[in-house]
């Protein structure tokens, strides 16, 4: 389980918007099959990474949270895509998301000087 806590990027709809990031990864297991010869689940791993983002207006806030494709960008580069989940609260600038796929930061990451 990774962590990344710091100064971030979105991309959408041709914007960039500075946010600060509070996300953790994880592996989430799953029932991929049932083996057809003893009927026994076969399960597989893929990382999953959730977490929220702080923006600098509830303008900018909204501005993503209705976005059909969302992008952050960490500090050290990594990038990865998302969707805003249920939860935060728009008038505070703040969303909760879900990433799809390897999270965009390394595991245990702490946010270096911007």
């Amino acid at each position: 389980m990774g962590r990344y806590d710091g100064p971030a990027w979105v991309i959408t709809d041709g914007r960039l918007y500075e946010v600060i990031a509070q996300l953790v990864s994880f592996t989430e297991c799953k029932v991929l099959v049932t083996d057809p010869f003893d009927g026994q689940p076969m399960y597989g791993t893929e990382p999953r990474w959730i977490g929220s983002i702080d923006a600098k207006t509830a303008a900018d806030a909204w501005s993503m949270s209705q976005a059909d494709e969302l992008v952050i960008r960490t500090h050290e580069g990594g990038e990865g895509r998302f969707t805003v989940t249920r939860g935060g609260d728009l008038a505070s600038s703040e969303l909760m998301i879900a990433g799809y796929g390897s999270p965009p930061f390394h595991d245990d990451t702490e946010p270096g000087p911007t």
